[in-house]
Parts: C-alpha cells; structure tokens; sequence
C-alpha cells in the first residue's frame, strides 16, 4: 500500500516544475514508506508530460492530465482523485520541498494525530535578492515563528498561528480532510482561494492542525512578483478570500460579516494614517502600511477582488 502521495498542480511553468520534480526526487523518507508523485497537469497540450516521463523511470512519478480549461482547483481534485496514499502532499510547482520536507511533515502527523500539517516557505529570488521595497523578503516568507507541533486555528481572529495558510507545503489524512470526490471547490477555480475555503472549512469541522517548522520548502519567485502592485494584489486578494469564506463557513454570517468588516475599517484607519506620516521616508519604512491599506480595502470588498494577481514580467 502507498504511504503518501505528493500531489503538485502545474500549467505553464515547465522550468519551475523541473525543479520542484529534482528537489522531490531527493526526498528521504523512512524505510518502508511506500510513496508516489503525482503530477497534475492542468494545461490542454499537456506540457508536463516529456518532463514527468524523465523523472518516471524512477519508479514514483506519474503524469494525469487534468481538465481542459485552466482551473487550479479542478486539478488538484484530479490529483487527489489519483492518489493512492493515506496521507497526501502538496507543494505548488514554484516550489522545492527540503530533502526532509515530507518525511517531516508524516512524522509530524504521526506524531501528533493531527489531521493536518503546514511548513514554511523560505524565498528565492530570481533577481538574486528581495526587492529593496523589502530587503529581509519578509512579505514572501512563510515563517509563523511557532514551536513545532503547535496548533493552528485559521479561524481565529486573535490566535497567533493559521491565517494565510494554503495547500502549498502542507500534508492531509486523505480519510478526515480529503473526503468526497472533489474537495477543492471547482467554481473558484479561475479566482483561486479554493484551498482556504477547504481549510476554513475543515476547521469549521473540527479538524486539528499543526505547524511542522522542519518540513521547509524553497520558493522561487520570478521578477513578475517583484512589484509593490504585486503584493498589494495578492494580500488584498488573500485578505477577500478571507473575508468571504469566513463568512461561507460561519454559523452566524452576519455577525462574522460585521466583525470582519470591522476589521478593514480598523486596518484602512489606522495604516492610511501611519502611511500618510511615513510616506516622504523609504519605501521600506512605509510600504508595510501600504499593503496594510491594500489588506483593510480587500475586508471590505473595496480591493483587488478575488481573481488570479498577473505576474507580469518585464521583456
């Protein structure tokens, strides 16, 4: 019986997908752990397939088309539908798991009994460093500064530990979080957010999950993510999906809906004021109260929206 299975979603990103596929390769997992890798590829011509079948002759990589029409969720259901283990994984096709990263997060489970674990992303750079906007890439880490195996509770406002998780590096119980044969919500799939729906969800539900800081993943971030407008995109996007999935989950929407929107007015309020004072010292001083502005205006509804953020690259 297969262990574990490593689902990665990919589209058009090939040279990114070859390097997640070597640093998978790599993996070290216990002795006896049976495990696959499979590949979900969501592009119509199937761009994957000739690199998955370089990798397959080592045993574990498979390729499985998924639909036709570019939607993310849609794919990793294909992925899961496909997987043949008890636990599965995921990292995105811009990332690079740790030679320890899933062996990591299995023990983690084991460990604990959770149901869940997410891990840290540390950043790279295609430029070679972090923007000077950012000069530590403190807004494109993952890094919750937690003891291992504390729990995480994404649908607490005040709890120091869960918000912005994603599928990215993380690894489920396919029996308590993966049930049903399309667990990613298909109808996001062009807006994204459907793994947040699915955690906030599972949270809702019961479900335990843990901070697994030794399961650690690079991320690769090309110069199409470099830009102030970039972030400020994809943390008022992150903070809509937010937003309207608290609210899908809740028992009691409107009272979620009044505290979230309380929020934004308290986030806009406050950052506009600290960025309007800071606003003649360097960007570093005061672009954390600008994405502060962009994080309060998605709350309200009033931001990027909820679709994809372009990653526009520069020819």
């Amino acid at each position: 019986m297969v262990t574990l299975s490593l689902v990665i979603a990919c589209y058009d990103r090939m040279e990114l997908l070859e390097r997640t596929l070597e640093a998978t390769a790599a993996q070290v997992l216990p002795e006896g752990v049976e495990w696959e890798v499979v590949v979900a590829d969501n592009h119509p011509d199937g761009l994957a397939r000739p690199v998955v079948e370089r990798f397959g002759a080592r045993g574990n990589f498979r390729h499985i088309p998924a639909t036709p029409h570019r939607n993310i969720a849609a794919a990793r259901n294909c992925g899961v539908a496909a997987a043949r283990g008890a636990f599965v994984a995921f990292v995105d096709d811009d990332e690079a798991p740790a030679p320890g990263c899933l062996a990591a997060h299995l023990a983690c489970l084991e460990r604990t009994g959770a149901d869940a674990s997410f891990g840290p992303k540390d950043p790279v750079f295609e430029a070679g460093a972090p923007p000077d906007w950012d000069p530590e890439g403190h807004y494109f880490r993952v890094a919750l500064d937690l003891p291992p195996d504390t729990e995480l509770h994404p649908l607490d406002w005040w709890h120091a530990g869960g918000r912005g998780l994603g599928t990215g590096n993380s690894m489920m119980r396919r029996a308590t979080c993966l049930a049903g044969d399309k667990p990613f919500d298909e109808h996001l799939g062009r807006a994204g957010g459907e793994d947040t729906l699915l955690i906030f969800t599972l949270a809702r539900q019961g479900r335990r999950f843990v901070w697994c800081a030794g399961a650690v993943v690079v991320e690769m971030n090309l110069s199409g993510r470099l830009t102030p407008d970039y972030m400020m995109g994809r943390l008022g996007r992150s903070a809509s999906h937010s937003a309207v999935f608290r609210v899908k989950v809740s028992d009691r929407p409107w009272l979620t809906r009044l505290g979230v929107w309380g929020i934004g007015l308290g986030q806009l309020g406050v950052h506009g004021l600290f960025y309007l004072m800071k606003r003649h010292r360097p960007a570093s001083a005061w672009m954390r109260h600008r994405f502060g502005i962009a994080k309060g205006l998605g709350k309200l509804g009033l931001g990027a929206g909820m679709d994809f953020v372009r990653e526009d690259r520069p020819r």
